[in-house]
């Protein structure tokens, strides 16, 4: 094994906070690190949900952490971004849920290393642990 392929799928802002904090520690030691962000865990990622906060909360320590200044828990797209600065974390969106909900990579936060189907995603995942999430 060399690294994780996290499969997220969950739009639930603690699962999406929780990838993006595994995905920071592991890009952080080193070890390679790929998300592929396809069902709901796509939508987290949409502009206007980011930009307004209004995120799918599952229970308490969602909205802990809808309600900190974001330096006790910086948000997912932000982590993401500095995991990449420090070590190999590459973040794909899926194919098929942006064409069925009929966006373009453009009206997604600026993470994303490309789009990928499921079959690009698995190839890429071929020596990587995979998490789902």
């Amino acid at each position: 094994m060399t690294g994780y392929a996290i499969v997220l799928a969950s739009g639930e802002l603690e699962r999406v906070q929780a990838v993006s904090m595994i995905g920071s520690i592991a890009a952080a030691s080193e070890t390679p690190v790929q998300v592929f962000a396809t069902m709901n865990g796509l939508t987290a990622f949409e502009k206007e949900t980011v930009e307004s906060g209004d995120f799918e909360v599952a229970g308490p320590a969602g909205y802990a952490m809808l309600e900190s200044d974001g330096d006790e828990v910086p948000l997912f797209t932000e982590q993401l971004e500095r995991a990449k600065n420090l070590g190999p974390l590459e973040v794909y969106a899926c194919e098929m849920v942006m064409d069925v909900m009929g966006n373009e990579i453009d009206d997604y936060v600026d993470v994303f290393d490309g789009v990928l189907g499921v079959s690009g995603f698995l190839q890429k995942a071929s020596d990587k642990q995979v998490l789902f999430v």
